[in-house]
């Protein structure tokens, strides 16, 4: 499972993994607050603030072509993108500024509890990555029958979506892209449960052209790879292995992440 279900919702482990880590971090420094100095209180709000801001400014940094192109993009942390190694370093800093030296034992402490959260559901979230390409069989938009098989020998992307989901249309139009600008790395795009017309008339109206868009209207592939939501992303080296999967909307510079993985 990538997540927890919550209704038509599902949270990405790591996601909530990151917040009960920050929660345990944030409770353990309030009841040290209460026995030994009232500073650590604030502290722990500031480095988790603090922590995000360094950690998101990083992951800019390292993709700093990818945000140029769209500097918008930036605020777009729904998506995901944060280098948890510039958070730890932002963090550790404001620690050094804030506190006198007494306290840092405490606030070791503190970061244990939510290293320790963290741990659990950051392994928690680490699944299926022994799972192969499907035995699936789909249709493309014409009715000619794909067998995923068929694109063992190149890595592939496998990219789970529907028309009637947003985030899946936010970020098929990027997708699209890098799909022709890495050809060698096959883009399959698997409509879930919906018919040709449907998804040719959406693919028109947004002026998309991608090789493989295929349609899958019984879901056999989200229920095969146990997909808890659109979009969902899989990532399958040459052999056909699962590498990687992503639940949620995905960015570019994300995106261009995996694909580096998949070399």
């Amino acid at each position: 499972m990538d997540g927890v279900q919550l209704g038509p919702f599902a949270i990405p482990w790591v996601r909530l993994g990151v917040a009960l880590a920050f929660l345990a971090l944030v409770l353990v420094a309030e009841l040290l607050a209460r026995r030994v100095d009232r500073r650590l209180s604030s502290w722990a709000s500031g480095v988790v603030l603090v922590g995000l801001l360094g950690a998101r400014l990083g992951f800019v940094l390292e993709n700093l072509p990818v945000f140029a192109r769209d500097p918008l993009s930036v605020l777009y942390v729904w998506q995901g993108g944060f280098d948890p190694i510039w958070g730890i370093l932002a963090g550790g800093g404001y620690t050094l500024m804030v506190l006198p030296k007494h306290l840092w034992r405490y606030t070791l402490a503190a970061a244990l509890a939510a290293g320790l959260v963290a741990g659990v559901f950051l392994t928690r979230g680490r699944g299926a990555e022994a799972q192969g390409l499907p035995e699936v069989q789909l249709t493309s938009l014409g009715g000619t029958p794909v067998s995923l098989e068929a694109f063992r020998g190149k890595p592939v992307v496998l990219n789970l979506w529907a028309t009637w989901c947003p985030p899946c249309r936010r970020e098929l139009p990027m997708m699209v892209r890098l799909s022709h600008e890495h050809p060698e790395v096959h883009f399959v795009f698997a409509s879930q449960g919906e018919g040709p017309a449907v998804v040719r008339r959406f693919l028109e109206e947004e002026g998309l052209e991608a090789d493989w868009v295929l349609l899958d209207p019984e879901t056999h592939l989200s229920q095969d790879l146990g997909a808890q939501g659109l979009p969902t992303t899989f990532f399958f080296d040459r052999e056909g292995r699962l590498v990687a999967r992503h639940l949620g909307e995905l960015s570019e510079a994300l995106l261009l992440g995996y694909l580096r993985a998949l070399r």
